[in-house]
Protein backbone atom coordinates (compact mmCIF):
# COMPACT_ATOMS: atom_id res chain seq x y z
CA UNK A 1 0.00 0.00 0.00
CA UNK A 2 1.34 3.44 -0.94
CA UNK A 3 -0.31 6.87 -1.04
CA UNK A 4 1.48 10.14 -1.78
CA UNK A 5 -0.40 13.40 -1.18
CA UNK A 6 0.35 17.06 -1.86
CA UNK A 7 -1.61 19.83 -0.11
CA UNK A 8 -1.04 23.23 -1.73
CA UNK A 9 -2.35 26.50 -0.36
CA UNK A 10 -1.37 29.77 1.26
CA UNK A 11 -0.66 30.74 4.84
CA UNK A 12 -3.70 30.77 7.10
CA UNK A 13 -5.74 28.18 5.19
CA UNK A 14 -5.09 25.33 7.60
CA UNK A 15 -2.63 23.11 5.73
CA UNK A 16 -1.02 22.01 8.98
CA UNK A 17 -4.19 20.74 10.65
CA UNK A 18 -5.13 18.88 7.47
CA UNK A 19 -1.69 17.26 7.30
CA UNK A 20 -1.76 16.24 10.97
CA UNK A 21 -5.24 14.74 10.58
CA UNK A 22 -4.18 12.63 7.60
CA UNK A 23 -0.97 11.55 9.35
CA UNK A 24 -2.79 10.58 12.56
CA UNK A 25 -5.42 8.66 10.62
CA UNK A 26 -2.74 6.69 8.75
CA UNK A 27 -0.67 5.96 11.86
CA UNK A 28 -3.76 4.60 13.62
CA UNK A 29 -3.86 2.04 10.81
CA UNK A 30 -0.30 1.01 11.62
CA UNK A 31 1.19 2.53 8.49
CA UNK A 32 4.47 4.35 8.01
CA UNK A 33 4.01 8.11 7.56
CA UNK A 34 6.47 10.83 6.59
CA UNK A 35 5.61 14.43 5.83
CA UNK A 36 7.04 17.91 5.58
CA UNK A 37 6.06 21.46 4.67
CA UNK A 38 7.71 23.95 2.37
CA UNK A 39 6.72 27.45 3.42
CA UNK A 40 7.22 30.87 1.86
CA UNK A 41 6.19 33.86 4.01
CA UNK A 42 3.24 31.79 5.21
CA UNK A 43 2.00 34.28 7.78
CA UNK A 44 1.59 36.88 5.04
CA UNK A 45 -0.36 34.66 2.70
CA UNK A 46 2.68 33.05 1.09
CA UNK A 47 2.79 29.61 -0.46
CA UNK A 48 2.48 26.57 1.81
CA UNK A 49 2.97 23.09 0.36
CA UNK A 50 2.61 19.97 2.50
CA UNK A 51 4.05 16.62 1.41
CA UNK A 52 2.44 13.51 2.91
CA UNK A 53 3.74 9.99 2.23
CA UNK A 54 1.90 6.92 3.53
CA UNK A 55 3.01 3.32 3.04
CA UNK A 56 3.07 -0.17 4.52
CA UNK A 57 6.79 -0.27 3.67
CA UNK A 58 9.79 1.82 4.70
CA UNK A 59 9.73 5.40 3.37
CA UNK A 60 13.13 6.95 2.70
CA UNK A 61 12.18 10.58 1.98
CA UNK A 62 9.35 12.87 3.16
CA UNK A 63 9.30 14.71 -0.17
CA UNK A 64 6.97 13.46 -2.91
CA UNK A 65 8.93 13.16 -6.18
CA UNK A 66 7.67 14.95 -9.29
CA UNK A 67 4.91 12.99 -11.00
CA UNK A 68 4.36 10.63 -8.08
CA UNK A 69 1.54 12.17 -6.04
CA UNK A 70 -1.65 10.13 -6.03
CA UNK A 71 -3.72 13.07 -4.76
CA UNK A 72 -3.34 16.85 -5.04
CA UNK A 73 -5.44 18.87 -2.60
CA UNK A 74 -5.47 22.51 -3.66
CA UNK A 75 -6.71 24.93 -1.01
CA UNK A 76 -6.03 27.76 -3.50
CA UNK A 77 -6.35 27.44 -7.31
CA UNK A 78 -3.09 28.98 -8.52
CA UNK A 79 -1.09 27.20 -5.81
CA UNK A 80 -2.62 23.96 -7.08
CA UNK A 81 -1.48 24.76 -10.62
CA UNK A 82 2.01 25.69 -9.40
CA UNK A 83 2.30 22.24 -7.83
CA UNK A 84 0.51 20.19 -10.50
CA UNK A 85 3.89 18.78 -11.60
CA UNK A 86 3.88 16.61 -8.47
CA UNK A 87 0.67 14.84 -9.52
CA UNK A 88 0.71 11.49 -11.28
CA UNK A 89 -1.39 11.88 -14.47
CA UNK A 90 -3.36 8.84 -13.26
CA UNK A 91 -3.97 10.45 -9.86
CA UNK A 92 -6.77 12.77 -8.81
CA UNK A 93 -7.24 16.24 -7.40
CA UNK A 94 -9.62 18.35 -5.33
CA UNK A 95 -9.38 22.11 -5.81
CA UNK A 96 -11.01 24.83 -3.73
CA UNK A 97 -12.15 27.48 -6.21
CA UNK A 98 -11.45 30.45 -3.92
CA UNK A 99 -8.67 32.65 -5.36
CA UNK A 100 -6.25 34.40 -3.04
CA UNK A 101 -4.49 36.98 -5.28
CA UNK A 102 -0.75 37.32 -4.87
CA UNK A 103 0.88 40.53 -3.67
CA UNK A 104 1.92 41.20 -7.27
CA UNK A 105 -1.69 40.80 -8.44
CA UNK A 106 -2.83 43.28 -5.80
CA UNK A 107 -0.14 45.72 -6.97
CA UNK A 108 -1.23 45.34 -10.59
CA UNK A 109 2.12 43.85 -11.60
CA UNK A 110 0.65 40.53 -12.73
CA UNK A 111 -2.77 39.16 -13.62
CA UNK A 112 -4.42 36.29 -11.80
CA UNK A 113 -5.20 33.48 -14.30
CA UNK A 114 -8.80 32.98 -15.40
CA UNK A 115 -10.81 29.98 -14.23
CA UNK A 116 -10.60 28.60 -17.77
CA UNK A 117 -6.80 28.85 -17.76
CA UNK A 118 -6.58 27.14 -14.38
CA UNK A 119 -8.91 24.31 -15.40
CA UNK A 120 -7.01 23.93 -18.66
CA UNK A 121 -3.72 23.49 -16.80
CA UNK A 122 -5.28 20.93 -14.46
CA UNK A 123 -6.89 18.95 -17.27
CA UNK A 124 -3.65 18.95 -19.25
CA UNK A 125 -2.02 17.07 -16.38
CA UNK A 126 -4.78 14.86 -14.99
CA UNK A 127 -8.30 13.91 -16.05
CA UNK A 128 -9.72 12.96 -12.64
CA UNK A 129 -10.66 15.73 -10.30
CA UNK A 130 -13.15 17.99 -8.61
CA UNK A 131 -13.39 21.73 -8.15
CA UNK A 132 -15.47 22.67 -5.11
CA UNK A 133 -16.57 25.85 -3.36
CA UNK A 134 -15.07 24.93 0.02
CA UNK A 135 -14.31 28.49 1.16
CA UNK A 136 -17.68 29.80 0.00
CA UNK A 137 -19.39 27.03 1.95
CA UNK A 138 -17.21 27.81 4.99
CA UNK A 139 -18.15 31.50 4.79
CA UNK A 140 -21.82 30.59 4.57
CA UNK A 141 -21.39 28.47 7.70
CA UNK A 142 -19.75 31.29 9.62
CA UNK A 143 -15.97 31.30 9.10
CA UNK A 144 -13.35 30.74 6.40
CA UNK A 145 -11.31 28.83 8.98
CA UNK A 146 -13.38 25.71 8.28
CA UNK A 147 -12.18 25.51 4.65
CA UNK A 148 -9.62 22.83 5.54
CA UNK A 149 -12.19 20.61 7.27
CA UNK A 150 -14.55 20.90 4.28
CA UNK A 151 -11.68 19.85 2.00
CA UNK A 152 -11.00 16.84 4.22
CA UNK A 153 -14.66 15.86 3.96
CA UNK A 154 -14.41 16.04 0.18
CA UNK A 155 -11.24 13.91 0.30
CA UNK A 156 -13.15 11.22 2.20
CA UNK A 157 -15.72 11.37 -0.59
CA UNK A 158 -13.27 10.57 -3.38
CA UNK A 159 -10.55 8.43 -1.79
CA UNK A 160 -11.65 5.06 -0.32
CA UNK A 161 -8.56 4.81 1.92
CA UNK A 162 -9.92 7.66 4.06
CA UNK A 163 -13.00 6.06 5.58
CA UNK A 164 -15.47 8.83 6.37
CA UNK A 165 -16.34 8.09 9.99
CA UNK A 166 -12.79 7.14 11.00
CA UNK A 167 -11.33 10.35 9.55
CA UNK A 168 -14.09 12.32 11.26
CA UNK A 169 -13.09 10.85 14.62
CA UNK A 170 -9.44 11.77 14.04
CA UNK A 171 -10.39 15.36 13.16
CA UNK A 172 -12.56 15.57 16.27
CA UNK A 173 -9.55 14.66 18.43
CA UNK A 174 -7.64 17.67 17.06
CA UNK A 175 -10.29 20.37 17.49
CA UNK A 176 -11.20 22.42 20.58
CA UNK A 177 -14.61 21.50 21.98
CA UNK A 178 -16.00 24.99 21.44
CA UNK A 179 -15.69 24.68 17.64
CA UNK A 180 -16.12 20.91 17.32
CA UNK A 181 -19.80 20.71 16.42
CA UNK A 182 -19.58 23.39 13.74
CA UNK A 183 -16.48 21.84 12.19
CA UNK A 184 -18.02 18.37 12.07
CA UNK A 185 -20.98 19.88 10.24
CA UNK A 186 -18.50 21.45 7.81
CA UNK A 187 -16.80 18.08 7.32
CA UNK A 188 -20.16 16.53 6.44
CA UNK A 189 -20.86 19.34 3.96
CA UNK A 190 -17.53 18.73 2.23
CA UNK A 191 -18.32 15.05 1.88
CA UNK A 192 -21.77 15.80 0.47
CA UNK A 193 -20.40 18.33 -2.03
CA UNK A 194 -18.61 15.50 -3.81
CA UNK A 195 -21.06 12.68 -3.12
CA UNK A 196 -24.06 14.73 -4.29
CA UNK A 197 -22.24 16.15 -7.33
CA UNK A 198 -22.28 19.73 -6.03
CA UNK A 199 -18.66 19.79 -7.14
CA UNK A 200 -17.55 20.55 -10.66
CA UNK A 201 -16.20 17.21 -11.87
CA UNK A 202 -13.33 17.80 -14.25
CA UNK A 203 -12.68 15.58 -17.25
CA UNK A 204 -10.24 15.91 -20.09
Amino acid sequence: MKLDIIIAGVGGQGNLLASVALANYSMKKGLEVLGTETIGSAQRGGSVVSHMRISDKKIHSPLVPNGRADILIGFEPIEAVRNIHFLNPKGKFIINNYPVPTIFCNMGMEEYPSEEEILGALKARCSQGYVIGASEKAKDMGTLMMTNVIMLGALAGIEPFFEKQELERVIAELLPKKVLEQNLMAYEEGYKMVANSEANAVSA
